[in-house]
């Protein structure tokens, strides 16, 4: 019976992820005036009494900076590993731009990526969670998914009766596609 239940697993293991979102962090290397890279840059919004991060908006590729004082970056809303470091790159443009020429990207990492799949058929859930009860929670009555925790990783896959599944928690494409 256990090896049904893993064969099932295994089944929808294959379904192709599409990657719905890219997050990286970094660090620009030096402290920054928010207010000031706000009133120079175009699509900026800064409002340190509802957020004390500047937001920078990208539209080719199509991003979200969150910068704070101290330099950190976060970059989010890209599709691919390469816009997200483009992205970065160009939100950096608009930080010299404002007169901190100092700036520089310093520890690029993608942090987190998520991606979703669609099995195109309902998914029974009962048989996943049995086959891997110690890395499942599932728990219907609360949340309708049941959260998959692969052994000894950061990863949570998240499936639906519908057949969506929900992948984040991966770090690269490489990651990703295993």
């Amino acid at each position: 019976k256990q090896s049904a239940y893993k064969l099932s697993f295994e089944r929808i293991a294959k379904v192709k992820p599409m990657i719905q979102n890219v997050v990286s962090t970094s660090d620009l290397n030096t402290i920054l005036d928010l207010k000031k890279i706000a009133l120079k840059a175009k699509n900026s919004e800064y409002n340190p009494k509802r957020f004390h991060a500047l937001i920078l908006r990208s539209r080719d590729p199509k991003a979200t900076a969150l910068i704070f004082k101290s330099g950190k970056m976060v970059c989010t809303g890209t599709k691919t590993e390469s816009e997200a470091k483009e992205a970065s790159l160009k939100f950096l443009k608009v930080v010299k731009q404002a007169g901190f020429t100092k700036a520089s990207l310093k520890s690029y990492s993608i942090r987190n990526i998520v991606a979703t799949c669609d099995y195109k058929s309902s998914i029974n859930l009962d048989p996943i969670f049995f086959g891997y009860r110690d890395q499942c929670m599932y728990e219907p009555e609360i949340f309708p998914g049941l959260l998959f925790r692969p052994n000894k990783t950061k990863i949570v896959v998240i499936f639906f009766n519908s057949g969506k599944i929900v992948i984040t928690g991966v770090n690269s494409t490489e990651k990703l596609s295993k």
